[in-house]
């Protein structure tokens, strides 16, 4: 049985809020809530699946 305070169990994200998002990651709040590292590519990857968009040069999302 997996214990409740095992790396990677989970963390929350302001709903429909990139900007949360954006902070989350500058901050390393998904690492330390996962307790796991997160790659520049994961990131990248969460934020598409969240919030279907892609990170452009300056911040903005490109919508696909």
């Amino acid at each position: 049985m997996v214990g409740r305070y095992e790396a990677g169990r989970g963390a929350w994200l302001c709903a429909g809020s990139p900007a949360c998002f954006e902070r989350a990651t500058k901050r390393g709040a998904l690492e330390r809530a996962l307790r796991v590292g997160v790659s520049n590519d994961d990131i990248e990857g969460l934020r598409v699946r969240i919030y279907g968009a892609e990170r452009v040069g300056n911040g903005d999302p490109k919508m696909d």
